[in-house]
């Protein structure tokens, strides 16, 4: 708190003064020397001189440890980030604009999108303030002492490092201020398993000697931000930091084809890792390949693997084999591979992977500013992309006219059905088995997004057919429970069919008119016959009506996972995969 008050009492800029992203244009302060709150006078550089060597600092939202470094380094230009607004840090009574700075902060920034703010710009250092441990823990995670926290942390630090390329000039420096490893154990998140040091290194970071000292930095400086709340006092596991530093260039970073099957095909500086060879060409000459025409090169060396998978089976008990059609990482690989724990979830205590990779420290923090990382969530194998409909040909007048009259009897669907999903949004690419399902989507904020960046939408015949297959479904289905009901409700005395057909097979001098016996339950499988007959004990309903059978049940852990990729796989290679044989 003293630390808080000693920064907010250096003042702000006049109302009106541009805040730019460094000091070089757009507003940079005059060149004089200025006073920082520890009372250390920076002076301003000198322009005869080569220009100071640029830092861009991300993580640092309250702007205590880039003062600090600004002080320390008075030689190197430090620019800084900020998810937070100028408004949000007032609120913490926090300096929104520490004059030592001279202006080179950015507020509301995503850090997952740097290089959108600070196009053009050009950074010779880029410095990670503790990644992913100043945001508040998701509600959906509960706490931080899982594994999917840890996964959640690599894959942040991860995009920060892959966008972080557009800002770096060429060969640089990453530098990573994380705690201390051994107290670093003692932490709300200590057994979460995070490896942020191997991360780095996973990501192409060669360590190199550190170029910055903690002991060089005051104590007032470092009082972060720690899982979505500044400490009264600074907790023992967060004492002793270290900056380490590693090598950074340009160049795409390698992950494991499990990996990139589960991220958005058109992230940049991405590669696979010991990808298949005869790999197509960049269509750009000097740039690499695109990491969505890998995946496609990836999906066609695996076609015919692929057909003999989701081929219609000659026996529907089958169950599709895809186990070791995607290698699975070796341990130091699998720092991006989705934990186990995800399949322990239900999906009503998380609808979606997604939800837990929302990274913001309070809720007033604007939106814009709110990280939210898009991957496929492997408990869901059958997201796969809907193929392109086949263009239409020129229309035949005796067709159309034997069409309209069918039409007469049944209004033909303007989209045919793939993978057992009846019904499809042409403004989302989204299927569902069922209306209800659609009329769910339709409520989501996806949907809704969408249709508000659509102009015309609302008007459109896509939506006209679309509403119109809702409306013609749930007519079918209220029909078919009506005649449902009418025939229930008949039968001796007015009772419904308690166990339906299953009478039969195990009454016990019940018969198929109404006779006496057992008493009957259809829920329970007991006896009974269609016309409000009791009976004993007969068979499951459900057995019943699909024979002997078995009915699979969804499977867990590596197999899960397995199915995940390689339908991941089939989506990333256009072939249909049957909805009813990728079950998990």
């Amino acid at each position: 708190g003293e630390a808080a008050a000693a920064v907010a009492g250096s003042g702000a800029p006049p109302a009106g003064e541009l805040v730019a992203g460094d000091g070089s244009a757009n507003g940079a302060a005059p060149a004089a020397a200025v006073p920082s709150a520890g009372g250390v006078v920076v002076p301003p550089p000198d322009p005869s001189l080569p220009p100071p060597k640029r830092v861009l600092v991300v993580g640092d939202e309250n702007l205590l440890f880039t003062t600090g470094l600004q002080e320390a380094y008075p030689d190197i230009e430090f620019t800084v980030t900020t998810v937070l607004s100028r408004s949000n840090l007032e609120a913490y009574n926090f300096d929104p604009h520490p004059q030592v700075l001279r202006n080179r902060i950015r507020h509301m920034v995503d850090p997952c999108r740097i290089g959108k703010h600070f196009q053009g710009a050009g950074f010779d250092d880029i410095m990670l303030f503790l990644p992913g441990l100043g945001f508040a823990t998701p509600r959906e995670l509960g706490s931080s002492d899982r594994p999917l926290f840890a996964y959640r942390c690599h894959l942040f630090a991860f995009h920060v490092i892959r966008h972080s390329k557009l800002v770096l000039k060429g060969e640089g420096h990453l530098h990573l201020v994380w705690p201390d490893e051994n107290r670093f154990m003692t932490s709300p998140c200590g057994a979460a398993g995070i490896e942020m040091g191997q991360l780095v290194q996973f990501c192409g970071c060669k360590p190199v000697e550190a170029q910055f000292e903690m002991e060089k930095i005051h104590a007032d400086h470092f009082f972060p931000f720690i899982l979505g709340d500044v400490p009264t006092e600074l907790p023992e596991w967060m004492s002793g930091p270290r900056i380490h530093s590693f090598m950074l260039d340009r160049s795409p970073i390698a992950i494991p084809l499990s990996v990139a099957l589960l991220l958005h095909p058109d992230v940049g500086f991405v590669s696979i890792k010991d990808a298949s060879p005869d790999a197509p060409v960049s269509p750009m000459p000097g740039a690499p390949l695109p990491l969505r025409m890998a995946l496609v090169h990836e999906a066609n060396t695996r076609k015919e693997r692929l057909k003999e998978i989701y081929a219609p089976k000659e026996n529907v008990d089958d169950k599709p084999d895809v186990l070791g059609l995607v290698p699975e990482p070796p341990e130091e690989d699998s720092l991006l591979s989705i934990p186990m724990e995800i399949f322990m979830i239900s999906f009503d205590d998380l609808p979606h992977l997604s939800m837990v990779l929302k990274f913001l420290i309070c809720e007033e923090q604007p939106q814009l500013s709110v990280a939210s990382l898009d991957v496929l969530d492997p408990r869901l194998p059958t997201r796969i992309s809907r193929p392109p409909p086949a263009k239409p040909t020129a229309p035949n007048p005796l067709s159309a006219l034997v069409n309209s009259v069918m039409q007469g009897k049944k209004r033909q669907r303007s989209q045919e059905e793939w993978g057992m999903m009846k019904f499809y949004c042409p403004l989302t690419k989204i299927c569902t088995p069922t209306a209800e399902k659609m009329r769910d989507h339709i409520k989501g904020d996806l949907y809704r997004r969408k249709a508000a960046a659509a102009a015309g939408w609302d008007d459109s015949t896509e939506k006209k057919d679309l509403i119109l297959d809702l409306e013609e479904e749930e007519a079918s289905e209220r029909s078919k429970r009506a005649r449902i009901g009418q025939s229930d409700s008949g039968g001796k005395g007015g009772q419904d069919r308690k166990g339906g057909r299953d009478g039969d097979k195990g009454r016990k001098g019940g018969d198929r008119k109404g006779g006496n016996g057992g008493k009957g339950d259809r829920d329970k499988g007991k006896g009974g016959d269609r016309k409000g007959g009791k009976g004993s004990k007969g068979k499951d309903r459900e057995e019943v009506e699909f024979g002997r059978r078995s009915i699979a049940r969804p499977s867990r852990g590596r197999r899960a996972h397995a199915t995940a990729t390689a339908t991941a796989a089939a989506r990333a290679g256009g072939f249909p995969a049957r909805a009813a044989r990728a079950r998990t």
